[in-house]
């Protein structure tokens, strides 16, 4: 088979095209750009970096395989950055992954895959796929600690049927250990940074602000109901989150709600506060042709442990989910995802 691999510069992916190769398929490597033009926004870029560029092309000449670099900034510029500032700016917390995986990234490796007449796309996504009559299943990768799945739940059918994660089965030591085996260059490189796009020293909503020229909503901290101190933007903050309030109240305390409209934000001092007993889903996607079902496991944040939760449907792509113990900090914007043991079913966006 001729395969498209997604080259990041970092271990993960060389291994993976490197597999592929050694399996006998033809692999061509692929980077994407997403560099804003501007070098005060550019320099912050930590996605594919120079350095990251290099690496890349030192495997590709490794390995002996074609490469090539695909500049997409616009199309990331409009479809995740500029979604994730309007996220902020109403209050929510947003996961660009997910949306940048769908939308742009594994969007733009099918598209190539396409105009160059390849079989499929590989990436070193630890996850796994479960082909068979029905259908392809995507699993957890076999690593707890580095598995990736959770990103990848808006990709399509169409996608998992050609899409091949050849290190979902490895550990990163064992990721490693095969890297130096076949004399990668990067088999000793720190791994990559999760953010694509921000300033050192500066939260991501503050570098979305600056970048889109938006307004800061700015408000007041509100503690059982009393005023306890300003910030300059709600944009800066999320649910759960207690550093960098600079509010004195004699112990700590958490942010529990933040209001779009007013500014708002209400603090808590108690924990219970932040625990949710229900919570609402948007955007639903579902996996397979059926229904998400009743009974499954839900999973709110990429660290976070699954738990065991009833789904009510709703209309118009929405359900409300009601987890056996509550959830701490569920946070409007970020992702619920949901799995049937190590498979992954589905998911949307929490509010």
């Amino acid at each position: 088979m001729k395969l498209i691999a997604a080259m990041s510069g970092g271990v993960d992916s060389s291994l993976a095209a490197a597999l592929a190769q050694r399996q006998g398929h033809e692999v061509i490597g692929v980077t994407l750009r997403l560099r804003h033009p501007d070098p005060l926004f550019s320099a912050a870029q930590l996605c594919v970096g120079k350095n990251d560029e290099l690496a890349v092309q030192s495997v590709c000449a490794t390995l002996g395989i074609e490469h090539h670099f695909i500049d997409r900034y616009p199309e990331f510029e409009q479809q995740v950055l500029r979604p994730a500032a309007d996220e902020y700016a109403a209050g929510r917390t947003p996961n660009p992954c997910c949306r940048c995986n769908a939308l742009i990234k594994f969007a733009t490796l099918f598209e190539y895959a396409a105009g160059t007449g390849a079989d499929g796309v590989l990436t070193g996504h630890y996850a796994r796929l479960e082909r068979s009559a029905g259908g392809t299943r995507l699993r957890r990768g076999s690593d707890p600690g580095r598995d990736q799945s959770y990103f990848l739940y808006r990709l399509s059918q169409a996608m998992l049927e050609r899409l091949y994660f050849p290190v979902g089965e490895l550990d990163k030591t064992e990721v490693r250990r095969l890297a130096a085996e076949i004399g990668l260059p990067t088999a000793s490189r720190p791994d990559s940074q999760d953010a694509c796009f921000q300033v050192p020293g500066e939260c991501f909503g503050e570098t979305l602000r600056r970048l889109f020229e938006l307004p800061p909503k700015p408000g007041r901290f509100l503690y059982r109901n009393r005023a306890v101190g300003r910030h300059t933007g709600i944009h800066q903050y999320t649910i759960g989150q207690r550093k960098g309030l600079n509010v004195a109240l004699g112990k700590p305390a958490y942010i529990v709600e933040i209001d779009p409209q007013s500014g708002d934000i209400t603090l808590e001092t108690d924990e219970d506060a932040l625990f949710s007993q229900s919570f609402a889903v948007r955007d639903l996607i579902s996996h397979s042709n059926l229904p998400l079902p009743e009974r499954l496991e839900v999973q709110v944040r990429y660290r976070g442990t699954p738990v065991k939760a009833r789904l009510l449907p709703g209309e118009n792509a929405t359900c409300t989910v009601i987890p056996d113990e509550p959830l701490r900090a569920v946070t409007p914007g970020q992702a619920a995802v949901f799995y049937d043991g190590e498979y992954l079913l589905g998911g949307g966006i929490i509010g």
